[in-house]
């Protein structure tokens, strides 16, 4: 099966082809410019350079969330096309299964951290078992403090750090951790398509995925903020009208 990973989850926009034990090819890049711009002339680059064509995908795998909304949006938004166009299978697969997931030899624990903003992170804490990544808690927002206590108690494992939250909080994880902490090189911490694609070999189901295009939604684990912002502004506008009312 050859399954086309896609990537845009963080600030990294990445595609790749992959079949069975192969990356066929991946295109990874991380600047400013936004994933509506780049993703889609990326991914016919990428076909190009391969000497495939649409109709050669069997599959598709998204990157569908925690992360940037934005980003998450563009990609699965994307991914529903293409499947719907192509009539092929789509999976969404957490974005932090896909970072933990080139971690499965190591005996460590493995914790993928993605800035969150407001003092949280995105995170999971994951473990190798039987040469697969298990999550030992569920996919959360918290903030870090909260995620080192929760470490510090229950295991005195070494903990394997990774993700783009890194750069902001390097600092701080190794005066907490000490020597428990273990931190991936800049070439493991970010995403990558050929990861997504990787995982979406062993997870999609040809049969009953290939109207996924319907439903699948992003992963985001909490509201924007431009959803909670507008709450606040929609409660402050009813108490005032609510003080007009007034007899």
């Amino acid at each position: 099966m050859l399954v086309l990973g896609i990537d845009t989850s963080t600030l990294v926009c990445s595609a790749a082809l992959a079949k069975e034990n192969r990356i066929v090819g991946e295109f990874t890049l991380q600047n400013k410019k936004t994933h509506s711009q780049r993703l889609m002339p990326l991914i016919a680059s990428l076909m190009e350079s391969c000497d495939l064509n649409p109709g050669d995908l069997e599959g598709i795998a998204v990157s569908s969330g925690p992360g940037s909304f934005t980003g998450i949006r563009i990609g699965v938004v994307t991914a529903r096309a293409l499947s719907q166009a192509l009539r092929i299978p789509l999976v969404g697969i957490p974005t932090l299964d896909v970072l933990a997931s080139q971690f499965f030899y190591t005996e460590a624990l493995v914790c993928p951290l993605l800035d969150a903003r407001r003092g949280e992170v995105y995170t999971g804490v994951y473990r190798s078992t039987g040469g697969r990544m298990e999550r030992v808690t569920e996919n959360m927002t918290v903030p870090l403090q909260q995620l080192l206590d929760y470490l510090k108690e229950k295991t005195e494992e070494k903990v394997i750090f990774l993700g783009d939250a890194l750069d902001k909080y390097n600092d701080f994880l190794r005066e907490t951790m000490g020597s428990r902490a273990c931190f991936a090189p800049p070439s493991l911490r970010v995403n990558r398509g050929a990861l997504t694609a990787q995982l979406g070999l062993d997870r999609i189901c040809p049969e009953t995925d290939r109207k996924n295009y319907l439903n699948l939604k992003p992963l985001y684990l909490r509201r924007s903020e431009a959803e909670v912002k507008w709450e606040e502004r929609q409660k402050g506008a009813d108490c005032s009208a609510a003080e007009r009312t007034k007899p």
